[in-house]
C-alpha cells in the first residue's frame, strides 16, 4: 500500500501532466533574432493538427504522432518555415525570416504560362475564367474610350463624355482589369486594345494576385490598386532573390531556388475587396473614405456585414469558400515527380475558376414563393423573394448589374387581368415593347443599387452624385410584395406566374452600344428571347374564381348611383354600339326577365317619362340579384365601398 498525502500526489500528477513532456510535439517559434513570434500558426502539414503560438512563441500539438512529420510555423509578414521532425518532440525549434519589404518597379510579372508548368489544373482552370480574360473585356472598353465593339461609341464613354474625364483622364478601369499594368504605371488608362501587351491580355494573372502583401483595411474603399491601400511586394528583378508567394495555406514550406512561400490569410475575403468594393473620388484627392464619395460595388461589406463573414457563426464562409469551389489536384503531373505533393484533407484546396454571375450561382441565390388569394373582386398575389444562399447582397458587384420581378395574371385566355394596387417596374427594365423585353411599367419590381447624377438615374459610378435607391436584397433577409388585380365579369379560371430574372445591364445601355455579346464574347441573355435575362427562380400556378354576389341599384346601368336617360342611352350603347363598358349587367336588366336587350331600355325611359313600372329589386338602394340568370355583376361602382 501507498502512504501519503493525498493532496501532494495530487498535485504532482497535476504538474507531471501539464509539462510539455507529454505533448507529442511542442516547441517555440523565434524570427532570425531569437525573439519569440507570438499568434503564428503552427501545424502538422496538410493535416487538421494545428496550433497558435503563445506570447512566449510556444506551442504544444498533443495530438501529433508518428514520424517524419513536417511542422510549419507562418505568420503574415514572414516567410513559412517547416521542420521534420518525430513524435514525440519537446524541443522543436522553428525560425521564421521577414518577407523583404522592398518593391522593384523593373520586375516583370510572370507569365502564367510559366506557372502552367507545374501548375498544370490551375492553369486550365483560370485561363478560360472571366479573371484570366478581364484585361480586354469588350464592355470596359465601350463605356471607358468606346473602342470595344462596332457600336461602342454609342451612348455614355468616359472619355468623351465624363465631368472627370479632363481631371482624371485614365478613369479607373485599369486598377482592376489591367492591374499589371496599373501597378507599374498608376493612374494610366487601359491600353490600347488594338495592340495590347501580354500584361494586358493576361488580366488578373497568378502573379498579381500571390504578390498582395497587404490590403489596408481603413482605405477599403479605394478603386483597385491604388497605391497606399495595397501593398505589392516584388523581388529584386536580378533574380538573385527568390520571388516571394503569397498563399492561403499556412502549411507551405516550399523554400527552392524559385519561390518561397508567405502565409496571407487576407487572400480568402479581404484580397478580393481591392475590386469589388469602392466609392468613387469626384475631387480627385486620393481620398475614397471622404464625405461626398459615392458608395458603388459593396460586395467585400456586404459579406463582411453578414453571419458569412462572422467568424463566430455557423453560417461563417469565404469568398474562397463559395466562389473558388473545393478541387482535387491531379498528382502525376511533370512537377509532382521533383517535387511529390503532399495529399491533403478536406476542401483545403479551391479551383481557379472563379465563379461569380455563372447560371450555377444565379439559380441557387435566391428562393421565391408566392401566395395567390381571392378577395372578392380581385386576386391578391403575395410574392416573397429571401436571399438564403448568397453570401451578399442579391443583386451585387458593378451597379449596372440587376434583378427583374415580373409578376403576371391572365384569364384561361390569355388575357392580362388589370392591376389595381402594387409596384411596377422602373423605366431602367426598359421603355418599350414587353413583347422584346422592355418591362418597364408591368407589374414587378426592380432590384438594384441605383446612382444618380447630372446625367440621370443609373449613371456609372465615375459621374454619380448620390444613390437614387438601393433595395437590393441582404443576406438571409426577405423582401415581400402584394399584388392585386381585377378579377373581369364572367372569369372562371386565373393564371399566374412570378419570374425572377438576372441582367447584366441596363436594357438601354445595351441598345446605346448595340450590344449582342457580353464583355467575352458570350451571346447576351439579356436580349434573347424569352426571359430576356438569365433565369433565377419562378412560380406558376391557377386559381379557381368563384364571383360573390355583387350590390347594384337596378336601372343604374351607369353605374352613377342615379336612373336617368343616360342610363338607358348605357343600355343602348353597350347593345349596338359597343362603345360603353358594362361592370354590372344586372343593373342594366332594368325588368330582372334575365335578358339584357332593347326592352330594357324602353322599360327605363317608360319608368322616366311615362309613369311605367319602377325598376325591379333592388332599387332604389344596393342590394344583390334575387334571380338565378346568366347575367354578371362585377362590381356597381355605386355600391361599391
Amino acid at each position: 500500500m501507498i502512504r501519503g498525502n493525498s493532496t501532494s500526489i495530487l498535485l504532482l500528477l497535476a504538474t507531471f501532466f501539464s509539462t510539455p513532456a507529454f505533448a507529442q510535439i511542442s516547441g517555440t517559434v523565434t524570427d532570425q533574432a531569437d525573439n519569440p513570434v507570438v499568434g503564428a500558426t503552427v501545424k502538422v502539414r496538410a493535416s487538421s493538427i494545428e496550433t497558435v503560438t503563445d506570447a512566449s512563441g510556444q506551442f504544444i500539438l498533443p495530438t501529433a504522432t508518428g514520424s517524419g512529420l513536417t511542422v510549419v510555423a507562418a505568420l503574415k509578414g514572414f516567410f513559412n518555415g517547416g521542420v521534420t521532425v518525430d513524435a514525440p518532440n519537446s524541443n522543436v525549434n522553428i525560425v521564421l525570416e521577414l518577407v523583404p519589404q522592398d518593391d522593384d518597379p523593373n520586375y516583370f510579372f510572370m507569365s502564367p504560362f510559366q506557372c502552367a508548368v507545374c501548375h498544370v489544373d490551375q492553369f486550365d482552370q483560370w485561363y478560360p475564367s472571366r479573371m484570366g480574360n478581364t484585361g480586354l473585356n469588350t464592355w470596359v472598353y465601350d463605356l471607358y474610350n468606346g473602342t470595344g465593339s462596332p457600336g461602342g461609341s454609342g451612348g455614355f464613354v468616359y472619355t468623351r463624355d465624363s465631368a472627370h474625364a479632363v481631371a482624371n483622364p485614365g478613369g479607373w478601369c485599369a486598377s482592376c482589369h489591367q492591374p499589371e499594368h496599373w501597378i507599374d504605371q498608376p493612374g494610366a488608362p487601359l491600353e490600347d486594345i488594338n495592340s495590347p501587351t501580354e500584361a494586358a491580355m493576361r488580366g488578373v494573372s497568378c502573379d498579381v494576385c500571390h504578390k498582395i502583401a497587404d490590403v489596408d483595411m481603413t482605405q477599403v474603399n479605394a478603386t483597385g490598386f491604388i497605391p497606399g491601400s495595397v501593398t505589392v511586394t516584388r523581388p529584386d528583378s536580378s533574380g538573385l532573390v527568390q520571388q516571394v508567394m503569397y498563399g492561403a495555406l499556412g502549411d507551405v514550406d516550399f523554400n527552392e531556388t524559385v519561390m518561397r512561400a508567405s502565409y496571407q490569410p487576407q487572400m480568402v475575403a479581404q484580397n478580393c475587396a481591392v475590386c469589388h468594393e469602392y466609392n468613387n473620388d469626384p475631387d480627385h484627392d486620393g481620398d475614397f473614405e471622404e464625405t461626398g464619395s459615392t458608395p458603388a460595388q459593396q460586395t467585400f461589406s456586404e459579406w463582411e456585414n453578414s453571419p458569412y463573414g462572422d467568424e463566430t457563426s455557423p453560417h461563417y464562409q469565404t469568398c474562397v469558400d463559395c466562389h473558388m469551389p473545393s478541387w482535387t489536384p491531379d498528382l502525376t503531373d511533370l512537377c509532382a515527380v521533383f517535387f511529390p505533393p503532399q495529399p491533403r484533407v478536406g476542401d483545403s484546396l479551391h479551383s481557379h475558376d472563379i465563379q461569380g454571375t455563372s447560371p450555377q450561382f444565379l439559380e441557387n441565390a435566391v428562393s421565391l414563393t408566392l401566395d395567390v388569394a381571392q378577395e372578392g373582386f380581385e386576386l391578391v398575389i403575395d410574392v416573397s423573394i429571401t436571399n438564403d444562399q448568397a453570401g451578399h447582397a442579391v443583386p451585387t458587384g458593378i451597379t449596372f448589374r440587376n434583378m427583374i420581378l415580373l409578376v403576371e395574371a391572365v384569364t384561361a385566355g390569355g388575357v392580362p387581368l388589370t392591376q389595381l394596387t402594387g409596384s411596377t417596374l422602373h423605366p431602367l427594365a426598359g421603355v418599350g415593347d414587353p413583347e422584346e423585353g422592355y418591362y418597364s411599367g408591368l407589374p414587378g419590381k426592380l432590384y438594384a443599387n441605383v446612382l444618380d447624377g447630372p446625367l440621370g438615374e443609373g449613371v456609372i459610378f465615375t459621374d454619380s452624385t448620390g444613390t437614387s435607391f438601393d433595395n437590393r436584397i441582404s443576406p438571409f433577409a426577405t423582401d415581400s410584395t402584394t399584388y392585386r388585380f381585377q378579377l373581369p365579369a364572367g372569369v372562371e379560371m386565373v393564371d399566374f406566374r412570378a419570374r425572377l430574372i438576372y441582367r447584366r445591364m441596363w436594357r438601354a445601355v445595351i441598345d446605346d452600344k448595340g450590344w449582342e455579346f457580353d464583355g467575352q464574347g458570350n451571346l447576351l441573355a439579356d436580349i434573347q428571347p424569352p426571359f430576356f435575362g438569365h433565369p433565377m427562380e419562378s412560380a406558376v400556378g391557377s386559381i379557381s374564381v368563384v364571383m360573390p354576389a355583387s350590390e347594384f341599384i337596378r336601372g343604374d346601368c351607369n353605374s352613377d348611383g342615379g336612373t336617368d336617360v343616360a342610363d338607358a342611352i348605357a343600355i343602348l350603347a353597350y347593345l349596338f354600339a359597343g362603345s360603353t363598358v358594362v361592370t354590372c349587367e344586372d343593373a342594366c336588366d332594368v325588368s330582372d326577365d334575365g335578358a339584357l336587350d332593347i326592352a330594357d331600355a324602353i322599360y327605363s325611359l317608360s319608368f322616366q317619362f311615362s309613369g311605367g313600372p319602377q325598376p325591379a329589386f333592388p332599387y332604389p338602394l344596393c342590394g344583390t340579384d334575387p334571380t338565378d340568370d346568366g347575367l354578371i355583376c362585377a362590381f356597381s361602382a355605386a355600391c361599391s365601398p
